[in-house]
């Protein structure tokens, strides 16, 4: 059996209503809190802000907000943050929100009691020590996985370059805190970009070179979370298990990504965000994933069967090829059936924009850990390939 290793030290409390739980949890890291809120999601549900602050506050602890918060974090407002956490002699942050409130307090915890920026510790630069402030995640999508990972991807828009801070050491939330009633309210279109991300992350780990039998366990297991009630939660939103299943199935892959990682889709995907900050993740995922799944299916024939077999379980009389070169047609249906079906076009990209976004691709590692790792021209093509 293959050695493998495997770590995830957050606590976890995961169910409706625990909201009201947030002050008892926080408590245990600090006293002076800093809350990092997605400002769409304060001024859709106040209330579920208020309730963090008021348990907080009931705790005992003291509570200042910090909401500037936009998709794909800017590196300009993180450093903002920081300089509030040290103002306000902050020791305990709280990430609420999708990915990039998370991943704003993640990097804040590390930039507000580290010297120049959080850019200086990017998972290939110095890493960030044991000074790094606590912090406790509250996820509100379901999602990006961020509640359970060890990485906070920022965008330095300055130079039009996106990267991420990784590292199993300090990275990890201590606790973070799913309550699948905050995504009730979750529009359509985020629901379906989220719940596809959740998707690749799992997908993406189980075709990793670095695979392991643990994160193949919980990424079939997301997946076939993901194939069955994404497209049940976007028909009925408000249903509470639908929703309880999708935040179980992010739970999971984001606990998968952390151990296992990523592979060429996010490399392809985090720059094309990176240059178009108004693409949002799953976007640039869904965008580049039929290209990306023609490219790579002949080298990881077996597993791409198996996971074309969730999708539709007539292909389970089909050879494993035939099964496996299918895949790339079931993933273009669900992404019509949930309505992400995109191409770069869509968003005003155009073939000259390539260069630039193919350059910072190939500096992702995500690339090498790729079933079949292509040189540039060949990643250069999938681009092209995802223009109508």
């Amino acid at each position: 059996m293959k050695s493998f290793g495997y770590i995830q030290p957050s606590r976890l409390a995961f169910g409706a209503g625990r909201l009201k739980e947030a002050g008892s949890i926080v408590s245990r890291y600090g006293k002076n809190a800093l809350l990092v809120v997605d400002p769409g999601f304060r001024q859709a549900l106040p209330q579920a802000v208020e309730t963090v602050q008021t348990s907080l506050k009931a705790a005992g602890l003291s509570v200042c907000i910090f909401d500037k918060v936009f998709p794909n974090p800017r590196l300009c407002d993180v450093q903002e943050g920081a300089e509030l956490a040290r103002t306000q002699k902050v020791d305990v942050l709280v990430g609420m929100g999708g990915g990039s409130a998370m991943d704003s307090a993640r990097a804040i915890a590390v930039a507000a009691t580290h010297p120049g920026t959080a850019m200086d510790y990017l998972y290939f630069k110095t890493q960030p020590t044991e000074k790094t402030l606590p912090f406790v995640l509250i996820p509100t999508t379901s999602g990006t996985g961020s509640h359970m990972s060890c990485c906070a991807v920022i965008t330095d828009t300055e130079h039009d370059f996106k990267s991420a801070l990784w590292n199993q050491d300090r990275l990890f939330a201590r606790a973070t805190l799913v309550d699948p009633e905050l995504m009730l309210s979750l529009p359509k279109g985020i629901t379906a970009s989220t719940g596809f991300d959740v998707f690749t992350h799992a997908f993406e780990s189980y075709i990793n070179v670095g695979a392991s039998p643990m994160g193949d366990l919980m990424a079939l297991e997301t997946i076939a979370t993901v194939v069955e009630y994404l497209p049940k939660t976007l028909d009925d939103p408000k249903n509470i298990e639908y929703r309880s299943k999708l935040a179980w199935a992010d739970t999971l892959a984001g606990a998968t990504i952390a151990n296992v990682g990523t592979t060429l889709p996010h490399a392809m995907g985090q720059p094309i965000s990176g240059h178009f900050p108004k693409v949002s993740h799953g976007q640039s995922l869904a965008v580049i994933y039929p290209a990306f799944l023609g490219y790579t299916w002949d080298s990881s024939v077996e597993r791409f069967a198996r996971i074309a077999r969730l999708f539709n379980p007539q292909l389970t009389g089909a050879t494993d090829a035939k099964a496996a070169e299918a895949l790339k047609d079931e993933v273009v249906a669900f992404l019509k059936k949930i309505g992400l079906f995109c191409t770069l076009d869509d968003f005003g990209i155009t073939r000259h924009d390539v260069e630039p976004i193919l350059k910072h691709c190939m500096e992702f590692p995500d690339v090498n850990v790729n079933p079949k790792v292509p040189d540039t021209d060949t990643v250069r093509e999938l681009y092209l390939q995802s223009f109508k």
